[in-house]
């Protein structure tokens, strides 16, 4: 089954793993040898010193992030897209957190004179990468998605925007860089009632030469999220074309007092989104202009309290009316088919929206599948990642779809999915 609807706070986190836990292949190995003769020979590593700087102030970027992007970046230790499928998933897990506490020698932060040095490199080619906050990097451009990626465009095009070193054994490469001020955005999310909507994670949302908008994160693996007065600013934007998107805050995270205090509580369904320019879809967004190093304000965005309608019902199967107990329903645009919620489809096969706006639409019901339980001791109620983890397939299901109208809430629906079509594999068997 597909895990295209998996947490968005787990895939970050995991992303975090990914993203650190990069090293590249050393183009040398030293080999090995008795201690007494190791303190005699070179060692097979280069090392990198540098200073940043700041073009506005001049004065030094003071404990900034510096990263060494390998020309050839090696595959990440845990991939998002193998999350289920790893027969060990805890082990797979912990060697990726272990790889990330220790860290792969390519990273380092500025010293309060603006200056890092990294001692140990492999040789090799690599693109220097400084972060500070409120400035440009050579990544700001890309979505979390293409960092994780790392094809040949994304790299391509880091290329052309980053300073590219080569590291020599047993040599000092030097590397210096200046940052510029980038633009900011900022606004206030409330609701429409007045009241601020606080712990909202808005999203910037860049518009590209062909007219798509592409998801931004400026700040990190995790997104910030507003203050108490419902207030946001993204900072370090490059000049371009601009919209925010902020949504429901329907999943968050607690920590009580005690080790088994840690609450996550989710409501996918639930998740209405909201774009600046007081729209509810993509497709009517108006582009917010920015040009190099400026800075607006005043970019609200507004929850609707009144006109929200209910959409629930269940997901048979069609040859026997039974209800399948995993898979996901989206709520789509009819005419964009753009995705507008996902929400994961119930142990008893139903599924629910809440805070629907008034509007057309289409349900589609995909991965459906009746699945039984890897490890029948374990409570995963409550817990759709739990579930999905602990879950094994037993029949899948092709997709089912439904126009809908929404004037009021509507409720009783089913969708109807039919059998698989017979995969590749399974056609070969059979022929066999």
């Amino acid at each position: 089954m597909k895990t295209l609807f998996v947490l968005p706070i787990v895939c970050s986190f995991l992303l975090a793993l990914t993203l650190t836990a990069q090293q590249p292949t050393p183009a040398a190995t030293p080999t090995s040898t008795p201690a007494s003769a190791k303190s005699s020979e070179p060692a097979a590593f280069g090392s990198v010193t540098g200073h940043i700087s700041c073009a506005d102030t001049g004065q030094p970027a003071r404990f900034a992030g510096v990263q060494l992007l390998s020309e050839q970046p090696a595959a990440p230790l845990l991939d998002p897209k193998d999350l289920g499928k790893d027969a060990d998933f805890s082990k797979a897990l912990a060697k990726s957190m272990s790889a990330v506490m220790k860290g792969n020698g390519l990273s380092a932060i500025t010293d309060i004179e603006g200056n890092f040095t990294l001692d140990k490199v492999a040789p090799g080619t690599y693109y220097l990468i400084p972060q500070l906050a409120g400035y440009l990097s050579p990544l700001s451009l890309f979505s979390q998605q293409e960092r994780l990626k790392a094809d040949t465009d994304t790299m391509s095009a880091v290329e052309g925007l980053s300073q590219k070193i080569t590291v020599n054994a047993n040599q000092v490469s030097r590397a210096d860089a200046t940052l510029e001020r980038g633009g900011s955005l900022s606004g206030t999310i409330r609701y429409d009632d007045g009241s601020p909507a606080p712990n909202v994670a808005p999203t910037l949302l860049l518009q590209q030469k062909d007219g798509k908008w592409k998801e931004l994160n400026l700040s990190g693996i995790l997104p910030p999220t507003t203050d108490d007065s419902g207030h946001y600013r993204f900072f370090g934007v490059p000049a371009g074309k601009y919209a925010v998107k902020a949504t429901l805050p329907t999943t968050q995270m607690y920590m009580g007092v005690g080790s088994g205090s840690f609450s996550l509580q989710m409501k996918l369904g639930d998740a209405l989104v909201v774009y600046s320019g007081a729209v509810y879809r993509e497709k009517e967004i108006k582009p917010i202009e920015l040009g190099a190093g400026e800075s607006q304000s005043g970019i609200d965005l507004v929850f609707p309290i009144s006109g929200l309608h209910t959409v629930s019902g269940t997901v048979v199967a069609k040859a026997d009316n039974h209800a399948v107990n995993a898979g996901t329903v989206e709520l789509d645009d009819p005419e964009t088919k753009a995705k507008l919620r996902t929400v994961m489809i119930d142990p008893d096969g139903s599924f629910r929206f809440n805070y629907v706006l008034e509007g057309e639409y289409t349900l589609l019901a995909s991965n459906a599948a009746d699945t039984v339980k890897k490890d029948a001791s374990v409570d995963d109620s409550g817990n759709p990642f739990g579930r999905l983890m602990n879950s094994k397939t037993v029949k899948k299901y092709g997709e089912a779809t439904l126009p809908l109208t929404i004037k009021s809430d509507t409720v009783g629906l089913s969708l109807q999915v039919p059998n698989a079509a017979p995969e590749k594999d399974d056609v070969k068997k059979s022929a066999q």
